[in-house]
């Protein structure tokens, strides 16, 4: 499962190593990707955008400054257009970034998709069916 992360680093809450050790939280769940660590395209923003609409799901890392980022509202557009599912896991300045927080979040979050999955599954192309279900029921 492809995994796009979306964040900014406009309020430094979010650092790079954070987005790299986050990044290592979220590879239990499939394969993610952050612009600032995997994006050396020589178009950036042209790949950032291949990658979003070649995601399975976004992971919306969401800081008190992220509605002040025309690229993660882009983002965060581009992947409801696509059908594609958001998880928000809400950072704010007051806590410190946890990556037990985050792994335990994401858990949660996966297990409800997991079960809204089992009951809207009849509504998915039968190509789907089987990749989010193996997705979903992955850590």
């Amino acid at each position: 499962m492809n995994i796009f992360i979306s964040y900014t680093l406009r309020d430094e809450v979010i650092t790079v190593d954070h987005l790299k050790s986050i990044s290592e939280v979220v590879s239990d769940y499939g394969k993610p990707f952050v612009d600032i660590i995997d994006n050396d395209a020589k178009d950036k923003q042209k790949f950032v955008i291949e990658q979003l609409d070649n995601s399975d799901l976004v992971v919306l890392l969401n800081t008190d400054s992220v509605s002040k980022s025309k690229w993660v509202r882009l983002e965060i557009d581009r992947a409801n257009k696509n059908n594609t599912p958001v998880i928000s896991i809400p950072l704010n300045g007051s806590q410190s970034i946890r990556l037990n927080y985050i792994n335990k979040y994401l858990r949660a979050e996966l297990k409800k998709a997991n079960k809204a999955f089992k009951s809207d599954s009849q509504r998915l192309p039968f190509s789907l069916r089987s990749k989010y279900r193996q997705a979903l029921l992955t850590p």
